[in-house]
């Protein structure tokens, strides 16, 4: 398993948070996802290790963009 953060750009509320882990936890492998709004980020548990391109593909139709996380 891997974990991962991502920092996820366009979020505004709690909906928000809710609607990206969801299309997160929809990619192949992705057996969690916990996406914070305070953080602007996306802890997600895959069984590979994810790209940003992974993560925005689910994004595509929204106005959510994934990118590298700098901590």
């Amino acid at each position: 398993m891997y974990d991962q953060t991502f920092t996820i750009i366009g979020m505004h509320c709690e909906a928000c948070t809710k609607l990206s882990a969801k299309r997160i936890k929809s990619i192949d492998g992705v057996t969690d996802a916990h996406v914070d709004l305070l953080s602007n980020t996306a802890t997600v548990r895959a069984e590979r290790k994810l790209t940003v391109e992974d993560i925005n593909t689910v994004f595509i139709d929204s106005d959510y963009r994934a990118e590298e996380y700098d901590d």
